[in-house]
């Protein structure tokens, strides 16, 4: 009996050390899709096509409104 308390105690133990694992690699994955887009985003805005995507914007905007 004292040794089925003893491995419930110990898988339990894991079972807490390998959740605690999870939520930091998640939170370090969540952190690296955000350096992904802001690099994304400033690409978009260093190599001019932002410009280019806002003027095709507003003349579809014009049109529709027209």
């Amino acid at each position: 009996m004292q040794n089925l308390k003893l491995l419930k105690a110990i898988v339990e133990r894991k079972n807490r050390l390998r959740r605690g694992a999870d939520e930091g690699q998640t939170v370090f994955e969540y952190l690296g899709i955000i350096v992904i887009i802001a690099l994304i985003i400033a690409a978009i805005i260093g190599s001019g096509l932002a410009a280019n995507i806002a003027a095709a914007i507003s003349a579809v905007l014009a049109d529709i409104t027209s």
